[in-house]
């Protein structure tokens, strides 16, 4: 420790600085090798006609080389102050001192004996002051910037969390140190979110990885980051799951039709089969296609005929000498008489 010799006269404002310089000593085996937040650390100042004893540094407040010990991990030496004193004997005594301040929520330091604290990287919060290490964003949140004090925001619904393990690296050496246990995991420490596959959807907030997106069922699509799927529109079918963007909705076949959006199937709507028909002949679902609608049981007046002969003739009435699978008619005249 440090000795004041007999025959100095103090001022008391110098006298409480050497008594501080004294328990300096005390305060360092009390706490090992560094300076606990909120306590003053000394630092000797090299002096020329001594020069062995002090390790020169323009840092007056440079931890090691004789000169001193530094703050405690968690904090920061930021203010240098120099001091002196002269005893009555006319002998110079310099030191430089700071009072080790915790760092700020949103910042940390691991190491011993620096002057300044470092801001926790995008991906990672810090909500409490005097830290030693940075939190990651758990899984379903991120953080887009540097030096959060708050809690990781939540991913919107449509999109989940996700990093990267060369960011993970970056954030967890050099500058930053993980907390013992921490490993890397692809939905935590996320700096964005990831929008879901086009096909699939995510109806909620803080969803956590790609297992997270669900697959758009059969009778509706979706665009990239959906949050629900949208029904493929009336007049149109979709008979699979998971399908992106609205032109996987199929239109319905010639003499089909879907009345209700979200349509898995088309039902028949027109007489026969695969061929269009015009609108007054168009009927509700379940009416044709049944066992009793193609019975030709000789029951005629209820329905229309679905003889193929009787078909063409309604053609040549129409002046057709051919059909089509989109209309009825094609084009050309009648060459079959009734």
């Amino acid at each position: 420790g440090l000795s004041i010799q007999t025959g100095w006269r103090m001022p008391p404002p110098l006298s409480q600085l050497l008594l501080l310089l004294a328990g300096f000593a005390r305060l360092v085996d009390a706490q090992g090798d560094c300076m606990p937040q909120g306590s003053v650390a000394i630092f000797m100042v090299y002096q020329a006609e001594n020069p062995d004893s002090v390790f020169f540094s323009e840092d007056g407040c440079l931890a090691g080389g004789g000169r001193g010990t530094g703050c405690c991990a968690g904090a920061q030496c930021r203010v240098c102050e120099p001091n002196q004193v002269t005893s009555a004997g006319g002998k110079l005594m310099r030191w430089n001192s700071c009072q080790c301040e915790p760092c700020p929520p949103g910042s940390v330091q691991f190491r011993v004996g620096q002057n300044t604290c470092i801001e926790c990287p995008a991906g990672w919060y810090q909500p409490v002051a005097g830290q030693t290490n940075c939190i990651q964003c758990p899984p379903g949140t991120f953080n887009p910037s540097r030096g959060r004090s708050a809690t990781c925001s939540e991913c919107p619904p449509g999109t989940y969390s996700k990093s990267e393990i060369r960011a993970y690296r970056e954030a967890t050496t050099k500058l930053y140190r993980a907390a013992d246990g921490t490993e890397f995991d692809d939905s935590a420490g996320a700096t964005s979110c990831t929008e879901c596959p086009a096909g699939t959807y995510q109806p909620s907030p803080r969803g956590r990885n790609a297992d997270s997106c669900l697959p758009c069922p059969a009778g509706t699509y979706s665009n990239r980051g959906a949050a629900e799927c949208s029904p493929c529109p009336a007049g149109t079918y979709q008979p699979h799951e998971g399908m992106a963007g609205e032109e996987a909705c199929l239109p319905c076949q010639a003499g089909k039709c879907s009345d209700n959006d979200g349509s898995e199937d088309c039902y028949q709507c027109c007489p026969i089969a695969n061929l269009a028909c015009d609108a007054y002949m168009k009927r509700a679902q379940g009416f044709y296609g049944t066992q009793w609608w193609y019975s030709n049981d000789g029951k005629t007046g209820q329905v229309p005929t679905d003889r193929y002969s009787d078909f063409l003739k309604a053609l040549c009435r129409r002046g057709c000498t051919k059909f089509g699978v989109v209309n009825w008619c094609v084009t050309g005249t009648c060459s079959i008489t009734e």
